[in-house]
């Protein structure tokens, strides 16, 4: 009895009350409909998926303290002509005052002679600095004049994690490969006797993420301008000054949440066959009125 007066009060508050059958009628029309209805949404339901699972990259441009970034990894394969490597020095200097912050860690770096007949001195390696507004600076520990030009040439300077393999980056497709690293391939040929090369490098962290969940890696991709004049140190030389952008951009995958595929679903779905119901009556609806003025044109003409 208790049950029977449950399902009573149920009933009073049911949203969707069923019609009877007798009450309905097939037809041709709506079960060409349906059969297109169930099509597009299988279709939609499978785009939809994908594109769900596709991964998504984004980019966003913060202000941001890199933590634990004290200390930047530098990655440089550069060379210097006319001198063997006993007469190279690098030091790494605050670019106020010029004071030496000490010389640069040499453990990972390699300095190797081209050619007795061909001086030279190839620097290869990597080692890390101190974050802060310095530059590096390669220069002779001695030299008989002042007058003198450190004609050289950069393979390549990468700060922060290499995300390089060989010559491309590894997001080729969807950063440009020079945004990372401009100073590639270049000849430093154009200075004049006594001046000092200074290389002025803007750097940008950058924060990559190269699947989903994946972890970040730490690259510093910069722009550079070249500037020369007279030296005021005893000897000319190369100097990378570095200056350091408290803007970080990060690049990365967006996470997935399988409550917005279902709520995609479910539109898909309601949409659809809505759609559908609005088009089968109105074609119903249309058909049925054209009959009935043919046939009342009919009566009219046979009377």
């Amino acid at each position: 009895m208790e049950k029977d007066q449950l399902v009573t009060e149920l009933s009073k508050v049911d949203f969707y009350r069923s019609v009877p059958a007798d009450l309905t009628s097939k037809s041709r029309s709506g079960g060409v409909i349906s059969i297109i209805t169930i099509l597009i949404v299988m279709l939609l339901l499978i785009t939809e998926t994908r594109e769900f699972y596709a991964e998504r990259r984004y980019s966003t441009i913060m202000v941001e303290r890199v933590s634990g970034a004290d200390n930047v990894a530098v990655d440089i394969n550069m060379t210097v002509y006319d001198y063997h490597c006993k007469d190279i020095v690098i030091y790494y200097r605050l670019r106020t005052s010029g004071k030496v912050l000490g010389k640069i860690d040499m453990t990972h770096i390699f300095l190797t002679d081209l050619d007795d007949h061909f001086p030279g001195c190839m620097i290869e390696g990597e080692t890390k600095i101190a974050k802060a507004a310095g530059f590096m600076e390669v220069t002779l520990r001695q030299a008989g004049s002042k007058n003198i030009t450190l004609h050289h040439y950069i393979d390549h300077i990468i700060l922060g994690d290499n995300v390089f393999h060989g010559d491309e980056a590894m997001w080729d497709d969807h950063i440009p490969e020079m945004v990372f690293n401009p100073l590639r391939d270049h000849s430093g040929d154009e200075g004049l006797p006594g001046e000092d090369v200074e290389y002025h490098l803007q750097l940008v962290h950058t924060a990559m993420q190269y699947e989903q969940g994946g972890e970040f890696s730490d690259p510093y991709q910069y722009t550079y301008s070249v500037k020369h004049h007279n030296t005021r140190d005893h000897y000319p030389g190369i100097k990378l000054f570095f200056e350091w952008s408290p803007i970080t951009i990060h690049y990365g995958v967006k996470e997935y949440h399988h409550a917005d595929l279902m709520g995609k679903w479910i539109s898909v779905v309601g949409g659809v066959f809505t759609l559908s119901l609005f088009l089968h009556s109105f074609l119903v609806n249309s058909a049925n009125s054209i009959l009935d003025k043919s046939f009342a044109s009919s009566t009219k003409l046979g009377a």
